[in-house]
């Protein structure tokens, strides 16, 4: 989004743009943005003082952490950015909002926060059912007690 300083009325001015993020350089191995995401943003500009509030709805898609399924998630992130300016300036806030989107990715992108994960042994999903495995894991750990051990 390209915000032209001069062309700024004094109550501020509304903007919108939809960004093509195969032209950002912003997947990662686990996280892939295959759709356009968009920005809407006030815009304000006090003296040589340009502040940009921005709404950020960016889908991503995710491969799950814990049992590999694909899932997507929208982030959102409202930003605020100031750029001190002057009247013939053009502000790309383009990379600012990029790097939003970047900051906003989950550390470990999971398909619900319950996800069982996949069985260690066999690689069962076990969010769509148990296997012999894991059912015996948790025969035993159903044994522990208090003070005692694990039965094996």
């Amino acid at each position: 989004m390209k915000i032209y300083v001069n062309r700024i009325p004094a109550e501020g001015l509304q903007e919108h743009a939809t960004y093509d993020p195969t032209e950002m350089d912003m997947g990662r191995e686990d996280i892939h943005l295959a759709e356009p995401f968009e920005v809407d943003a006030f815009v304000t500009k006090v003296d040589e003082e340009l502040v940009v509030r921005a709404d950020i709805r960016c889908p991503l898609h995710m491969d799950c952490a814990r049992c590999l399924e694909a899932f997507t998630l929208t982030v959102t992130a409202d930003a605020v950015f100031s750029y001190t300016v002057h009247p013939t300036d053009v502000v790309d806030i383009t990379d600012d909002v990029r790097q939003e989107i970047i900051l906003a990715y989950p550390m470990i992108p999971l398909c619900r926060p319950d996800c069982k994960g996949l069985c260690s042994l066999c690689g069962q999903n076990l969010n769509v059912s148990p296997c012999r495995h894991h059912t015996a894991a948790e025969r035993r750990l159903d044994d522990w007690s208090p003070g005692g051990s694990i039965a094996v």
